[in-house]
């Protein structure tokens, strides 16, 4: 596309815009229902209750250790969550990071930033990257497992990589991917020549003896622990199930790793002809045989889903580089419409939440479960008006490279993810967590008192009791209060005898999950 490769930004100034890309979002809000909150309420118990990740089955360690790490290093000046949501942060840096040497390995030293921009650009790594989500522990691992496969060919210090990274990605809860890679390594020698040196070899055999050696310690550590090597390992992923969904991954990729497919697609296109590289083969590999095993996943989810980027993001890489000029021209503007777009709806949407206006959409916000709309926010106006001043100059600033359209998108999302977490962050935590029914049930149950719980699901249960600070317990017939959950709009649980309903609340704006609280005759 251009005849030199130049970067428009220093390293340092794409550091920053990997830095702005990972902090905001991680810190300054409560746990959200869903997965934030899922993950949050299993590391509180384990740190409650004065428990070891690595004893209770079904739980992959190695996330909850850096988590419980973040958190206790942190905790002079950040709350429980957010300290424990960095560990994200974290997982999200190394795999960006090891990406980018692979990209380097592969395809030279010009495509690492290329491989990390289109990572982090990708759509689905967005929210999952920023809430507390254990597979971000199997993300980095991934990642550092793919740096040693492709450095095998050039020294030997791949076999650390690659021994350490099945290592991590075991202690993740990742067994199945650990030996995935671990086969993709074993069969490349059998497709290409670059793998059948005797450096290639060594490091193969070094990395996997690392990685036997390190899982056999695993091994006799769980039967000490007496924890079924199923659980351990999250193995019942693929026996524990209803029915598969086969095509699930297949059809969300379409949006989940957008842009990094088409560039992945126009990659493969391009080496067509000299496709038995490692700069393809292992890649490709690594994609088709984890649609292949994720095919087989009783539970697929968007989280899961991360490790699928590693492999679309070093294609997408090579294939930037040889982007022709009409379609890189083409994402470059189809960035700044999109994103611009989303920011004008966004600067809309805060002047109907601070200033009132237009009216119509101010009266939905307050329908939807904001509080205090029409109350103008300062330093919100002041954030959001310098995240936009700073987006606009960098599109002024850069220059024509070929790593120009991939940094415009990453750069603009970055832009649109900071421009609502510093307009809407406040306002969405009100309406996403638990804090306003807790304060409402801390205003209604004493201190001393128990609740017991009837049909309150689990998730709902322990965040309830994380912000109340109230004992809640589902078998305690001897509480005098009683809570009890509906999930369906308009429905009133029916209490048992003996018991008057005393209250009920919801969080703000939603019109299906509704807490009723009971007391006692």
């Amino acid at each position: 596309m251009f005849s030199k490769p130049t970067f428009s930004l220093p390293q340092f100034g794409l550091l920053l815009l990997c830095a702005a890309w990972l902090l905001p979002g991680l810190i300054g809000h409560s746990p959200w229902k869903g997965g934030d909150g899922e993950h949050f309420m299993h590391l509180w118990l384990l740190l409650e209750n004065g428990i070891a990740p690595q004893t209770v089955a079904a739980t992959p360690p190695l996330y909850y250790w850096v988590a419980s790490a973040t958190a206790w290093l942190t905790a002079a000046f950040l709350p429980l969550a957010d300290g424990a949501r960095l560990a994200s942060g974290v997982f999200v840096a190394l795999a960006l990071f090891f990406t980018a040497r692979s990209a380097r390995v592969l395809y030279g030293a010009e495509t690492g930033w290329a491989a990390a921009l289109t990572l982090l650009g990708c759509i689905g790594l967005l929210v999952r990257g920023h809430e507390l989500n254990a597979a971000t522990a199997q993300f980095a691992a991934a990642a550092l497992m793919l740096y040693g496969i492709a450095r095998m060919p050039h020294a030997r210090r791949g076999a650390w990589a690659l021994g350490v990274g099945a290592v991590l990605m075991l202690l993740a809860g990742g067994a199945a991917e650990a030996a995935l890679f671990l086969l993709l390594a074993w069969l490349l020698p059998l497709l290409l020549v670059d793998y059948r040196t005797p450096a290639a070899w060594r490091t193969l055999i070094w990395g996997t003896l690392i990685a036997l050696a390190a899982s056999a310690l695993w091994l006799a550590y769980l039967a000490t622990q007496s924890i079924p090597f199923v659980r351990a390992f999250n193995l019942q992923r693929w026996f524990d199930g209803d029915a598969r969904q086969f095509a699930y991954y297949p059809s969300i990729l379409g949006w989940y790793a957008w842009p990094a497919w088409p560039l992945a697609l126009w990659a493969l296109y391009r080496g067509r002809r000299q496709w038995r590289t490692p700069s393809i083969v292992l890649p490709t590999g690594a994609l088709l045989g984890l649609l292949v095993l994720y095919a087989f996943d009783f539970h697929p989810g968007e989280e899961q889903g991360l490790i699928l980027l590693l492999p679309l993001a070093l294609l997408g890489a090579s294939g930037l580089f040889s982007l022709r000029r009409g379609a890189a021209y083409a994402l470059l503007w189809f960035s700044v419409m999109l994103f611009g777009f989303i920011a004008l709806l966004l600067w809309v949407y805060w002047s109907a939440h601070d200033l009132g206006t237009p009216a119509r959409l101010a009266a939905r916000l307050t329908r939807f479960g904001l509080l205090h709309v029409g109350e103008l926010r300062p330093w919100t106006l002041v954030l959001g008006v310098v995240v936009t001043a700073l987006w606009i100059g960098i599109l002024a600033r850069l220059q024509r490279s070929p790593l120009r359209p991939m940094l415009v998108w990453t750069a603009s999302m970055t832009f649109v993810w900071v421009l609502l977490m510093s307009l809407f962050q406040a306002p969405l935590d009100r309406r996403l967590s638990y804090v306003s029914v807790s304060q409402q049930l801390v205003a209604q149950v004493p201190p001393s008192e128990c609740i017991q719980t009837y049909r309150v699901r689990n998730q709902q249960r322990l965040l309830l009791a994380y912000h109340s600070g109230r004992r809640f317990s589902p078998d305690d017939a001897s509480c005098n209060w009683l809570l009890m959950e509906t999930r369906q709009r308009g429905a009133v649980p029916e209490a048992p005898p003996g018991w008057v309903r005393y209250w009920d609340g919801a969080r703000p704006g939603d019109r299906s999950e509704r807490f009723y609280l009971y007391a006692r005759r």
